[in-house]
């Protein structure tokens, strides 16, 4: 429903007996004089072929010898028959003339389990002879006045037509641009499918222009366009309210007012079979058994990658989406392409396999930790058996570890500095201890000039080597405990100094530059000097309740970015009066 309408001509008119005419005729069904009548109008429009959908196996007087003097002389007829059918419905036999002039078409229709027609039935086999739908007759009348015949796939023989062989060696037949494949049993979406006969599914051809339809009483009252038959396929059929048993569902129909008589599902037919053949519209085929499982297990194995290393329910949430609507995405462009591919069983398949995995991996960790604290608890309990008298000892040790682990979460493990995530902590932690005492806090943020050239000069082990000098430089010029320098990404390093004016952190921030330039560390690729130097921004300022430590972070690398703009190995300072909380900011962010 959603691919867009085709514009494409098609040489096909329905001729449709409503329940108008009904009305007027005052009888159904038609009489076979009425039914000559009829076919003898249409012929003086000289159309191409003329498929007659309606049944005739017996006669309904009067003239009905005239009507069989009609099909005598019209060798472009072609009657129906129904075919398929069981003890209680036997099927419809054919007129006995058209029948022996192999006239004939099958207006059998396959109806899925939902109740809606979606494959093409093109023969059927009886009794030694396979027998060509309604629209295969007909689309194959008008094909061969192009010059256009049917040939089996690997068969030299170009007269054999494998609708009609039904040899099932050879599962294809190409007619013009187009190859028609037989619909296996578990193809598509279909599981052990009823396929007798030569079945294709069905690409309805949707126009945007309507095949011409006129009413039997349009044309016996000459109400119909002059030329409008000449050299087209005419149908004739019911198209009223009161034959209900000739009406189906298509996947077109959305409620029972817009369902499809059976001459408009034969006439559709009919141009699916000569749009494919003479303009290379797409087949639909069905992919077999073994790609449809191929192609689920993929999505199963997606569904388990995305189980089990998305952990966080947001990118779940996030990625599940997107993967669901490239799937849609791609069998709706294949679709349009000509290829049927399933949707519900990689979809539940991935979903299914992606909550398994997860579910797994959540299980193997909580089993892991259960292993890990049972460990433990068996190490500590053996240990405290075995040492009951060193108690106080175990603990002390204890103690010890937290403090040594602790210090390793909070320590850059390169330059023996605090890391980024202590500084956050610590900055937090002093600027709510300023505000308190409405005391200074002094913040230095450093950067190494022109690192990047060190590292591609010296090499990435000189330039750790060249990070964890600096680092030693910076912590051996604070002297307080309360002060702290740590690492705050890459080149650049922190220094928080509580309680410090701006003149006492200028103090140190010399002493810094100093110290690193009595190290006399080689930079031969320095634009400033032939040394290790560095650039830094310095912020002093008493913590209010109307700004944040985010702020004062701001202000200090803006200051650092006028040292480095400047001409680097410099120091720019300043006292600041931080800008005050924009409308929704918290004082608690940072």
């Amino acid at each position: 429903r959603l691919r867009p309408a085709e514009y494409r001509q098609v040489p096909i008119a329905l001729i449709t007996i409503t329940e108008a005419d009904i009305q007027s005729l005052k009888q159904w069904p038609l009489s076979d004089q009425q039914l000559t009548d009829l076919l003898q109008r249409i012929k003086q429009e000289r159309p191409l072929a003329i498929g007659l959908d309606i049944y005739r196996d017996l006669p309904i007087e009067p003239g009905h010898a005239q009507l069989r003097q009609l099909f005598n002389t019209t060798p472009n007829l072609i009657g129906i028959q129904k075919n398929v059918g069981n003890h209680h419905n036997p099927g419809v036999a054919p007129p006995p003339i058209l029948r022996d002039r192999g006239q004939v078409g099958l207006n059998d229709v396959i109806v899925d389990g939902d109740g809606k027609i979606r494959r093409n039935l093109l023969s059927v086999g009886e009794q030694g002879q396979n027998i060509p739908a309604l629209g295969v007759k007909l689309a194959l009348l008008y094909l061969q006045q192009q010059g256009l015949t049917p040939q089996e796939i690997g068969s030299q023989d170009l007269s054999s037509f494998h609708w009609i062989s039904g040899q099932a060696s050879s599962p294809c037949t190409r007619l013009g641009k187009a190859t028609f494949c037989r619909l296996a049993a578990n193809a598509g979406g279909y599981v052990r499918a009823d396929t007798g006969g030569y079945q294709t599914l069905s690409n309805f051809l949707r126009l945007a222009e309507e095949v011409p339809n006129f009413s039997y009483r349009d044309l016996m009252d000459d109400r119909i366009p002059a030329q409008a038959l000449k050299d087209k396929i005419v149908l004739i059929g019911v198209k009223a309210e009161s034959v209900w048993s000739d009406r189906f569902y298509t996947p077109y129909t959305t409620d029972s007012s817009s369902t499809w008589a059976g001459v408009e599902i034969h006439a559709n037919v009919t141009a699916q079979i000569i749009t494919s053949a003479l303009e290379g519209r797409p087949v639909l085929q069905a992919m077999s058994f073994e790609i449809a499982a191929l192609w689920t297990f993929i999505w199963a194995i997606v569904g388990i990658a995305l189980g089990w290393w998305c952990h966080s329910r947001r990118w779940g949430l996030l990625l599940i989406p997107i993967l669901l609507g490239l799937l849609l995405s791609v069998t709706y462009g294949v679709f349009l392409l000509g290829w049927w591919m399933v949707v519900v069983s990689p979809t539940l398949a991935c979903l299914g396999t992606g909550l398994l995995s997860h579910r797994h991996w959540a299980w193997q960790a909580i089993q892991q930790t259960n292993q890990l604290l049972e460990q433990k608890v068996q190490a500590r309990t053996q240990e405290l058996l075995e040492k009951n008298v060193a108690l106080e000892q175990a603990r002390l040790k204890v103690e010890t570890a937290n403090r040594a682990l602790e210090r390793l979460a909070r320590m850059d493990e390169l330059t023996q500095v605090a890391n980024r995530r202590y500084f956050n902590e610590y900055l937090e932690q002093e600027w709510w201890r300023m505000m308190r005492e409405q005391t200074p806090l002094s913040l230095i943020l450093i950067d190494i000039d022109f690192f990047k050239f060190y590292n591609d000069c010296y090499g990435h082990p000189a330039g750790d080597d060249c990070l964890t000098q600096v680092a030693a430089v910076l912590r051996s010029v604070l002297k307080r405990p309360t002060d702290l320098v740590a690492r705050y990404g890459g080149e650049e390093f922190a220094v928080i100094l509580p309680n410090t004016p701006i003149a006492g952190a200028e103090e140190i921030a010399n002493m810094m530059r100093t110290t690193l330039n009595q190290r006399q560390i080689p930079h031969e690729r320095s634009q400033v000097s032939d040394v290790v130097t560095m650039s830094m921004g310095l912020v002093c300022t008493i913590p209010t309740l109307q700004s944040t430590p985010m702020a004062l972070l701001e202000v200090t690398d803006q200051l650092l970015y006028q040292a480095k703009k400047a001409g680097r190995d410099r120091i720019i300072a300043e006292t600041s009066h931080l800008p005050p909380l924009t409308q929704g900011e918290s004082v608690l962010q940072g």
